[in-house]
């Protein structure tokens, strides 16, 4: 999933530790979801923490 992520998050001006603790914190609340439902997800806060800085 970091992977997929990866390139959406370094466009935004996140690093990378900011973009895995993000992933890592959507992974453990979401274990029941898909991936493509966790990836979802994490854009919006990807989005959210860059729009915070």
């Amino acid at each position: 999933m970091m992977r997929r992520l990866d390139g959406f998050a370094r466009g935004l001006g996140l690093d990378e530790a900011t973009a895995r603790r993000i992933v890592e914190q959507v992974v453990a609340d979401m274990p029941l979801h898909t991936d493509d439902e966790r990836v979802e997800w994490a854009r919006n806060w990807l989005l959210a923490a860059a729009s915070a800085e």
